[in-house]
């Protein structure tokens, strides 16, 4: 009896708290819309770095530094995890008008360049780079190329920059992808997203019912991207950065099953609200028969881009995770 009374206020408060949690991110969320984006960018900086370095998950981000860089001084440590709380401060202003860091002269730019210039830097394997207005794009032709794609494909991205810029970036060149993504457990922020990335990004859920829609999106031929940066406990120890950490094997075993190509993608931040979009060339799969090795293999390949682009800008990534555990 007495339990059943505290699990029904316990519910009962549920949504009170959800409120008190929301209610500081609605503030923040409309301060942001307010502002002129770029202001808000600056705030958003200004907050992520001021109290960012001040939380205890920055010990988090101390330790996993410590782990990867033994060598890294304190001053260097402390210079990066401030930088990264002002890219994680930037992003959360951001992403009340993501669509407003897009700048539409890019696809001027791309046409600009002409179909068989890139087709040609396809065969090639040419690199093709635009810069226009505040967003530099390289490796252009591999975007082409997965635009041309007829068919399911996969793209991997790693928490860095503003990496919620690329599927707005490929929606407005008229690619609808999907995303798997993890919701925020309350309900208010959930929806909160949802309504902010209607018609742009598909938001897939974790677990076995956002796995059952990706499979649909594979079937159907379209683009699926996953953040494939972070500790998967069912998944397999592999290398990353020097460690190893666990890492999900969802995106090979897409990958093997549907045939489809693997592109990766990575938004770094030059500072303010300028950024540069690298994709790469779609991964060189060999399939041996034997799927588990390949499946790590893949994945593996996969580790070792993100830690290319990491180790080229430490203070890019997103530290906080518990990436390779305790």
């Amino acid at each position: 009896m007495v339990q059943g009374r505290h699990a029904h206020w316990s519910a009962s408060l549920r949504p009170v708290l959800w409120w008190l949690e929301a209610a500081p991110v609605f503030v923040f969320w409309v301060g942001a819309l307010l502002l002129p984006s770029a202001a808000a960018s600056a705030f958003g900086g200004f907050v992520g770095r001021t109290l960012g370095p001040l939380l205890p998950y920055s010990g988090r981000a101390t330790r996993n530094l410590r782990r990867i860089y033994p060598d890294m001084t304190v001053r260097d440590r402390r210079k990066t995890i401030r930088g990264m709380w002002d890219n994680l401060g930037r992003v959360a202003a951001e992403s009340a008008r993501i669509q407003a860091l897009w700048d539409p002269r890019l696809s001027a730019a791309i046409s600009e360049l002409g179909s068989d210039k890139l087709l040609e830097a396809v065969r090639t394997g040419e690199t093709v780079k635009i810069e226009c207005g505040r967003i530099r794009i390289i490796g252009v032709e591999n975007f082409v190329r997965l635009l041309s794609i007829r068919g399911p494909a996969l793209i991997f991205v790693p928490h860095m920059g503003n990496w919620e810029l690329l599927p707005i970036g490929a929606a407005r060149f008229g690619v609808f992808t999907s995303a798997i993504f993890r919701r925020p457990n309350n309900p208010l922020l959930a929806r909160l997203l949802d309504r902010s990335r209607a018609g742009m990004v598909a938001l897939l859920p974790k677990g076995y019912e956002g796995g059952v829609a990706a499979g649909r999106v594979m079937q159907e031929g379209g683009r699926l991207g996953l953040l494939v940066d972070q500790k998967q406990n069912r998944g397999v120890a592999l290398d990353f950065l020097g460690q190893p950490a666990m890492t999900g094997l969802t995106l090979a075993r897409f990958a093997l099953r549907f045939d489809a190509p693997i592109f990766g993608a990575c938004c770094r931040r030059r500072g303010g609200r300028n950024f540069t979009i690298e994709i790469t060339p779609p991964l060189s799969v060999n399939r041996t028969g034997d799927d588990a090795h390949d499946e790590k293999a893949i994945m593996q390949m996969v580790n070792n881009k993100i830690a290319d682009w990491v180790r080229e800008t430490p203070d890019q990534w997103l530290w906080l995770h518990r990436r390779w555990g305790k």
